[in-house]
């Protein structure tokens, strides 16, 4: 027996008495309840060894703009925990440029989550002609939350 998308499973409902009622359908697991970890945090890593940021020296950075990422809608349905290492530069203007993953475990939706926060990250002007280069950052995903490190 095949499966009905919910698309059509709506429009049949208005098709049928009003007694009927089709779900609607729940596209973030967050709104369903509580964090369940199904998966043990993965070991933390050596980040100086994994990425080095000496490149990233010198300037001090302040933060205009800088959100966590989400949780992943995926790693919430299904437990799971772990971290990502993120590599970035800095341009003079304040602009993130070439975002990169160092590392990251279990990886995947994590790392696209860790990635496309730090794309969206901006800081105050660099000195003149500055440009910071392998600049790190560690996000962890435990237990339905993001922390940075």
């Amino acid at each position: 027996m095949r499966s009905t998308p919910l698309l059509a499973l709506a429009a049949l409902a208005t098709l049928l008495p009003a007694c009927v009622s089709v779900p609607a359908p729940v596209a973030d697991p967050r709104a369903r309840g509580p964090f369940m970890p199904q998966s043990q945090m993965p070991l933390m890593p050596n980040i100086a060894r994994i990425a080095p940021s000496e490149g990233c020296q010198g300037e001090p950075l302040s933060a205009v703009h800088a959100p966590l990422p989400d949780y992943p809608a995926r790693g919430w349905a299904r437990g799971e925990q772990g971290w990502s290492i993120v590599q970035f530069d800095v341009a003079q203007s304040g602009a993130v440029e070439n975002v990169r993953i160092a590392q990251g475990v279990p990886g995947r939706f994590f790392d696209r989550e860790a990635r496309r926060a730090v794309q969206a990250w901006r800081f105050a002007a660099l000195g003149e002609g500055a440009h910071l280069t392998g600049c790190t950052v560690m996000f962890e995903f435990v237990l339905g939350q993001v922390r940075i490190r």
